[in-house]
């Protein structure tokens, strides 16, 4: 192993013991070695201004600039961690947008919720009524247990924060009732039948599945799409932003203030009325 093989063993064993997620050190491992691997640096030395410029060009011809930013990021904290911090990219200014596209909207999801009924897709059903009446992400599904729902909330543990979910009555009567359909006595709610927590990848192809027959745009179905439109919800019916940004999980408002946009179709509305 040479030395910026080493180095980068160190940064990768520094975000597990900073406790970030295996999915997200795999992200920074493979953007990392995309980077050393296509401009041929096998030595720390080897890393220059004109290399990360040259790569950073690169990726504006292959990737959408917010994937563009994204891997700048990762590469910047790895110069940093090398000691290379004169060397940092800067990121690419990105026009903020005053709309969201491909949102889910309550009829859409009314329309999910009947097919997957319809379907006798019984645990994606629950999951979506989850998903859309906490604003948790997929990935979270394994806090929600029965010990939960009977005590009215969750507690979650994501990205280094810890963070108390509220399980309405309603919604705790719906997993009541699902939990005694299923036989589900203790634990985790939603599992594989392998007896693991569901993730994204589980749910995906019954989400998309009942999308199509649901007739809904798949393209509004997505890991996101039910923690949209909670925060939709929530900002339209309660409109606190930072109670909101306590509820996802955000360190930073600008993050909540994206879930909070209205599609380009709901600002025609809102226009069509002005004058």
């Amino acid at each position: 192993m040479n030395k910026i093989d080493e180095l980068l063993a160190s940064f990768l064993n520094e975000l597990k013991e900073n406790e970030r997620s295996l999915r997200t050190i795999k992200k920074y491992s493979a953007d990392i070695c995309q980077f050393l691997t296509s401009k041929n640096i096998t030595t720390l030395e080897s890393i220059t201004k004109d290399i990360l410029i040259a790569y950073k060009c690169d990726l504006v011809d292959s990737c959408k600039p917010s994937s563009v930013n994204n891997k700048i990021i990762i590469i910047n904290k790895f110069l940093t961690f090398a000691g290379l911090e004169n060397l940092k990219l800067k990121l690419l200014k990105l026009q903020k947008k005053t709309s969201l596209e491909n949102v889910l909207s309550v009829s859409d999801y009314e329309r999910l919720l009947k097919y997957a009924e319809k379907l006798n897709k019984t645990k994606t059903l629950y999951t979506m009524k989850v998903l859309a009446n906490t604003g948790i992400r997929i990935d979270e599904l394994k806090f929600i247990t029965v010990e939960a729902f009977k005590q009215g909330y969750a507690r979650v543990s994501n990205k280094g924060k810890i963070r108390d979910i509220i399980i309405s009555k309603k919604l705790s009567k719906e997993l009541k009732k699902y939990c005694t359909q299923a036989g589900i006595k203790t634990g985790v709610i939603f599992i594989t039948s392998n007896n693991k927590p569901i993730d994204n990848s589980c749910i995906w192809r019954d989400l998309k599945y009942i999308a199509g027959q649901a007739r809904v745009n798949k393209k509004r179905v997505h890991a996101h799409s039910f923690r949209h439109l909670f925060a939709k919800e929530f900002m339209s019916k309660v409109n606190n932003v930072v109670l909101l940004a306590d509820i996802l999980g955000h360190s930073s408002l600008e993050t909540t203030r994206i879930y909070t946009k209205s599609s380009i179709k709901e600002q025609r509305d809102i226009l069509e009325g002005i004058i």
